[in-house]
């Protein structure tokens, strides 16, 4: 029998099942991979993704559709996650759209540069300056405006709060709810929350942030330190939290090789110019002050991008380091030349005027430090210098005088450094604040209106707080949650 008749009518069996085969995987196929695909975008997570997309391209009304699709479904926290997002969402517009009360202090608040974004590469100074000073004099008292974003955060907050502690969505719920009480004023609040969240979860990057912030922005450096740290080992390329850390460390005899540590490795970071002079200046601050390493901070300086080279700080810090290694003329030429272009700049009058004294000049000093002291009168190192000076022409009655002043500066001097530790331990305790920002009213302003600031986070609704906010601002402080709450509740009655 001729078999090859055979074969071919099992090849062609074989390929017709084949065929067979394929048409019905392609035909089920498409019903699995849609139900498949139905299943995906269903989920809570697809559906709050999605509707975060539409947030962020500012499409409210389809971020809301997202919303009430995760209601339908069953999935309340999410739902409710999703809602406050888009609360917040407008609140943050809101408030960023808010004019700066009048006189603006010029502070970068701590907490604010870690609500903006992840990330943030530059930490802007405090703002000093005569025309600022002198505006800040006006004492007249007037009541800062409830922002309209304030209705919607206080909403936001309702929705995070109504995710229990034991949802999947819980961590999430606490973070963007302590956003909320920190913009709303209430530090303490969002602390609690966030160390019971750290507790639970201790590799939880948000929350050690949002401690380091809250901790910063009171000023309680003992307890912002493990935060920041702990910041900085989930988010090794985060240059922020080297920033403060270096800054609560610098001037540390302890501390102060970490702060070096920190310098070094913002340089290595992906920090625009700006960030890095300052970074570079600082740190040769502490390689000129802790170290006496005049060559290594000359070294530092070097790399600072030159366009930063012709400030009058960086030609100070320059000019130590010469007289530091001998070259005593160049240093002069210097600072003479800084003082020349800024001739009541008190670090560069302070500087020429200890040239001066160890030049064995003590009049030329005196005229320089009789200049500062008339600006600055409660600058204690200009008075020690003055002292010298004046003993070293013989003028006992101006010595005298000059310690005299001394010792009731020393005084507030002590008080102070007795409070700070106070102050970096413990961080809702508004007293020591106030009385720091009491302590520094009549011997430097600015610092007086940053310890006031202080002061109001540790303690918003503290009568004796919010009374000195408003003598050295000018201006009434922000009301605090509950007085929001009440306002709230009183419109809607």
């Amino acid at each position: 029998m001729n078999s090859s008749p055979v074969k071919a009518i099992v090849l062609i069996s074989k390929s017709m099942l084949f065929r067979l085969s394929l048409i019905i995987a392609v035909v089920l196929a498409g019903p699995a991979a849609l139900t498949g695909y139905i299943f995906y975008t269903s989920r809570p997570t697809y559906l709050v993704k999605k509707g975060e997309e539409y947030l962020g391209r500012g499409n409210l009304d389809q971020a809301k559709q997202m919303a009430d699709r995760l209601q339908r479904k069953g999935h309340n926290s999410a739902a409710h996650i999703l809602r406050g997002k888009i609360l917040l969402s407008q609140a943050r517009a809101q408030l960023k759209n808010d004019p700066p009360p009048f006189p603006y202090e010029g502070i970068q608040r701590a907490a604010q540069t870690i609500l903006s974004s992840v990330s943030v590469p530059a930490y802007l100074p405090v703002l000093r300056g005569p025309a600022w000073l002198s505006a800040i004099q006006v004492q007249k008292p007037f009541p800062q405006p409830i922002s309209s974003g304030v209705d919607d955060l206080l909403e936001a907050m309702g929705e995070f709060t109504q995710v229990l502690d034991d949802d999947p969505w819980a961590a999430q719920a606490t973070v963007l709810a302590s956003e909320c009480l920190v913009r709303l004023g209430d530090y303490r609040s969002a602390e609690l929350a966030l160390a019971t969240l750290v507790d639970r979860q201790p590799d939880n990057l948000d929350a050690h942030r949002y401690l380091a912030a809250i901790y910063w922005e009171v000023n309680a450096t003992t307890q912002a330190t493990p935060h920041l740290r702990e910041w900085m080992r989930l988010d090794a390329n985060d240059p922020q939290p080297y920033r403060w850390l270096s800054d609560i460390t610098r001037n540390t005899e302890m501390g102060f090789p970490e702060a070096i540590e920190g310098y070094r490795k913002l340089l290595q970071l992906n920090v625009n110019d700006s960030e890095r002079a300052a970074v570079g200046m600082e740190l040769a601050e502490v390689q000129i002050s802790k170290l006496a390493d005049y060559q290594q901070a000359l070294d530092t300086l070097a790399d600072v991008p030159e366009k930063f080279q012709d400030q009058p700080t960086f030609k100070l810090l320059r000019a130590e380091c010469l007289l530091g290694l001998g070259e005593g003329e160049e240093a002069r030429s210097l600072v003479d030349a800084v003082l020349k272009e800024h001739p009541i700049f008190s670090s560069a009058l302070l500087f020429r005027a200890k040239i001066y004294l160890q030049a064995d000049q003590p009049q030329s000093a005196i005229a320089l430090l009789e200049k500062l002291v008339s600006f600055h009168p409660n600058k204690v190192a200009a008075r020690q210098s003055l002292m010298l000076a004046y003993r070293s022409i013989g003028d006992e009655r101006r010595v005298a005088e000059q310690k005299q002043l001394l010792d009731t500066l020393r005084v507030e001097q002590r008080r102070a450094r007795e409070l700070r530790p106070v102050v970096a331990n413990e961080p809702w305790n508004g007293y020591a604040r106030l009385e720091m920002a009491n302590l520094n009213s009549g011997i430097n302003h600015s610092e007086a209106l940053a310890w006031i600031r202080f002061a109001l986070a540790s303690g918003p609704e503290d009568p004796a707080i919010r009374k000195t906010w408003t003598r050295l601002f000018g201006y009434q402080p922000p009301p605090f949650l509950r007085d929001f709450q009440r306002r709230k509740q009183a419109r809607t009655n």
